[in-house]
């Protein structure tokens, strides 16, 4: 099912305008998708993406260059031939396009062609079986003005897929849909592209998304170039801009700032920039780079804390050679930064990193886990903790997050566990990111 060519795409140009109002949107455009991918189409506002993807989809006339979709070629196609095509596509645009007088399952059931031949028993299962699976099972009487817009976006997707297309072009599916619902929708995209064949485009700015994807091209401007070829040159300009100036510095006083809201915006835009870095690690030789992630670690981690007002917050490290954890972050007395190295089975913490499960322990003292020798050393009090393994790609534990000692409270809460845990898991996407530059610069001196 994979492997063929459905759409290719040849030194395809496009113009809008004309005289002196011509302007040039795509420049000399080029890729194939074959049946069963996925392609991630990325790129600022205004850089082609969905001229391209309305090309792709028969929805525009092809100006210069060729087009091939399905094996019709579209450059110069009559309409005849665009029908044809159109027709083998299932289209998911930011406007639902529904139609108010039709309940949610007849909107599904029009998107059905004719050709399928189903009767309208079998095209009315097929719609609310389509439903389901976006999670509007309960919502399938009802009629779009019944629904909230993230609903009747996945209305139109239920739709798109309920003819089960050669090809899906999708247009920012996600952006008005909740983080469970927009993982849900592109999981029911890769399942279909991997059982039935179907190639899919999906042109996004959701980072949380961008895993899904076998391959992922960027537009910059009309061109196209290679995702990892973007990411290595923006990375260049946040080394120049970033790791070599004092913006650091500026980060660490705003993010300590931040409302939790806004906090929670900025490490989510954090880690979508780490997932992608971390799929072109060969820039992280450079030193300025793996000294900037590790500053941004440290204000991360401190601002944790402070969200979940807790007195001190250490983040530690995995030495597996050694069997030991070592602190990258500790705070010490007046918030002075300290170093910490305990066997890697030892203390809450160490217990936390070899069971790879939370624990949250209310009263250190009365805990049989709990490590004294920090304390005697420092001269610490340590009262309750709340110690978060951090996990590798592979869901393997290579560091914990520690919390002590609540402020205003006895112990830390079931709230505060759930607000760790997400927290944590963007954090350890950051820090897998520096633990590569990390090992590859390292690797690079030998």
């Amino acid at each position: 099912m994979v492997g063929d060519a459905v759409i290719t795409v040849d030194g395809v140009s496009h113009y809008y305008g004309s005289g002196q109002l011509r302007k040039q949107i795509l420049f000399d455009v080029s890729a194939a998708i074959t049946a069963g991918e996925i392609v991630i189409l990325t790129g600022p506002s205004g850089s082609g993406k969905t001229t391209l993807l309305t090309l792709m989809g028969a929805l525009r006339a092809t100006q210069e260059g060729s087009l091939t979709v399905l094996g019709h070629e579209l450059n110069g196609a009559g309409e005849g031939d665009l029908v044809a095509v159109r027709r083998q596509i299932g289209f998911i645009f930011q406007l639902h396009n529904l139609l108010d007088a039709l309940s949610v399952t007849e909107n599904v059931t029009m998107g059905l062609p004719t050709e399928l031949g189903l009767k309208q028993k079998e095209g009315k299962s097929r719609a609310i079986e389509m439903l389901t699976s976006v999670g509007l099972e309960d919502r399938v009487n009802h009629y779009p003005d019944q629904l909230s817009g993230g609903q009747k976006q996945r209305v139109a997707i239920a739709r798109a897929l309920a003819a089960r297309p050669r090809i899906i072009l999708a247009d920012e599916p996600t952006a008005s849909l909740d983080k469970k619902s927009g993982r849900d929708v592109v999981d029911r995209l890769h399942d279909l592209a991997k059982r039935e064949g179907t190639a899919v485009v999906l042109v996004t700015h959701d980072n949380r998304i961008l895993d899904v994807a076998d391959r992922i091209i960027h537009l910059e401007e009309g061109r196209l170039s290679t995702f990892s070829e973007a990411v290595r040159a923006s990375t260049q300009r946040l080394l120049a801009t970033l790791a070599r100036s004092n913006r650091v510095g500026e980060i660490t006083k705003q993010v300590a700032e931040m409302p939790p809201g806004q906090f929670t915006k900025f490490l989510e835009d954090l880690t979508g920039e780490a997932s992608q870095l971390l799929e072109v690690m060969t820039l992280g030789t450079d030193e300025a780079f793996e000294v900037m992630l590790a500053q941004m670690i440290e204000v991360l981690t401190l601002k944790v804390g402070q969200l979940l007002d807790a007195d001190r917050v250490s983040l530690l490290l995995a030495d597996e050679q050694r069997g030991e954890l070592y602190s990258m972050v500790a705070q010490g007395e007046s918030g002075k930064p300290i170093e910490i190295r305990i066997p890697a089975g030892a203390g809450i913490a160490g217990h936390a990193y070899r069971g790879g499960q939370l624990l949250n322990v209310p009263d250190a003292y009365e805990s049989p886990l709990f490590n004294r020798d920090v304390d005697q050393r420092t001269g610490y009090h340590t009262k309750s903790v709340l110690s978060v393994p951090i996990l590798d790609r592979r869901d393997k534990p290579f560091a914990v997050m520690s919390l002590l000692n609540k402020k205003g409270a006895p112990h830390f809460d079931e709230r505060d566990e759930r607000v760790v845990r997400d927290l944590v898991a963007s954090i350890g996407v950051v820090l897998r990111t520096w633990h590569q530059a990390h090992r590859s610069r390292h690797l690079a001196r030998g």
